[in-house]
Order: C-alpha cells, then sequence, then structure tokens
C-alpha cells in the first residue's frame, strides 16, 4: 500500500498533485516537455510511478492540470492587483509584467509550442487557458480604448499580437538585466498600441509592480 502524504486522503492527494506539478515545472526548465517521461516526473516528486497512473492518465493529462492550476492562481492574484490600479496603462503593464514572470517562474512555452507536443484533443484545451487569461488583457485594452489613453482599434487583434511579443520569452537571473528586459519588453508593446510617449517613458521608469 503507498505510503500516505498528508492527514487525510484528501490531503494526500492534494500534495501529491502538487508535487507532480512542481516536479514537472522543474524538469520543463531544464528540456522540452517532448523529452520529459512519466517515470522522471514520478522520481522528481519523490512518488511511485503508479501513483503518478492513479492522478494523471499520461502526461498530457498532467500537463494541463498544470496549467489549469497555473492558470487559476495567475488569474486570481492577477485580477486582484488590477482591482487597486486605476490607470489603465498602468494595468497594462502589470499585465505584461506579470505574463512574462509568471511564464519564466513556471517555465511554460508558448500555446503554439506545445500544441506540436500534444494530441489534437488536448492541444483544443489549450486554448482554453490561453482564452482565461486573454479574457484579462482584452478587458484591459478595452478600457484603455473608451479612456482615450490609446486609440481606437480592434483590441482582440492586440491580444493575440500582444501575446506573440511576449511568448517564449526567457528572462535573465540577475536582477538588473531582469528589470531591463522587462521595460524594454514593455516599452515596446506600450508603444505599439499607441501610448503617448510621455506615458510610455513615466510607466516604465516606475518601479516594478510585482504580483508578490
Amino acid at each position: 500500500m503507498p505510503k500516505i502524504i498528508g492527514t487525510t486522503l484528501a490531503d494526500h492527494r492534494e500534495l501529491t498533485r502538487r508535487r507532480l506539478f512542481n516536479a514537472l515545472g522543474a524538469l520543463l526548465a531544464e528540456e522540452p516537455f517532448d523529452a520529459i517521461t512519466m517515470s522522471r516526473i514520478a522520481q522528481k516528486a519523490g512518488v511511485g510511478r503508479t501513483a503518478v497512473y492513479n492522478h494523471f492518465a499520461d502526461k498530457e493529462v498532467l500537463l494541463l492540470a498544470y496549467m489549469r492550476q497555473v492558470t487559476t492562481e495567475f488569474t486570481e492574484v492577477l485580477r486582484h492587483r488590477l482591482d487597486e490600479e486605476p490607470d489603465p496603462i498602468r494595468r497594462l503593464s502589470v499585465y505584461l509584467r506579470a505574463h512574462m514572470e509568471m511564464t519564466d517562474r513556471y517555465h511554460l512555452m508558448s500555446g503554439v509550442a506545445l500544441r506540436k507536443h500534444m494530441s489534437q484533443e488536448n492541444s483544443s484545451h489549450l486554448r482554453d487557458h490561453a482564452g482565461v487569461v486573454g479574457g484579462v488583457l482584452l478587458s484591459i485594452l478595452d478600457d484603455a480604448v473608451a479612456e482615450g489613453a490609446i486609440p481606437v482599434q480592434n483590441t482582440l487583434g492586440l491580444v493575440h499580437l500582444i501575446h506573440s511579443a511576449i511568448a517564449g520569452q526567457r528572462l535573465p537571473r540577475d536582477p538588473q538585466e531582469r528589470g531591463a528586459a522587462l521595460r524594454m519588453t514593455e516599452a515596446f508593446i506600450l508603444r505599439a498600441v499607441g501610448v503617448p510617449e510621455k506615458k510610455v517613458a513615466e510607466v516604465t521608469s516606475e518601479g516594478p509592480r510585482s504580483l508578490e
């Protein structure tokens, strides 16, 4: 009988899933998804291989669950942070920095890259996760247009362009280089959507707007 982690079966299940998510995230930091096996995920998590299959049928299902967890946590914290910021351009700045840091922290490739390694059925679910996060960005852009902070334009199209610009970026580990990379990308996107140069300089010169 497998060793129980936690005080109840519910605790055991949640802690095991968390270990598997952490293990997958750590492995994604080192190598591409298609090179990762369920055996290595189990070994990294410190659980039996059989236990992995008790929770997830295969590594694609595990990845989707991992992305669902990350997306949910990220969206909840992001929405709370955005509620505290009334300025639409600063809200866009919060989103951009948070999205890049989330992708880097959880070692997530872009949805396009991941779909290459997944079945057609499972790859369709990746769009669901992207849609949740994209909905937050769309709301920010719509507010910015409504308030005259950026020109009237196709905001749904902007969502895809912005995500393409920040997809797959790896932030430097050095704090100064990391900050510079965030500011450069942020300024590029703010200019691209039509934020006046004075506002771009003002927003990007401010300190980091972390979700922590």
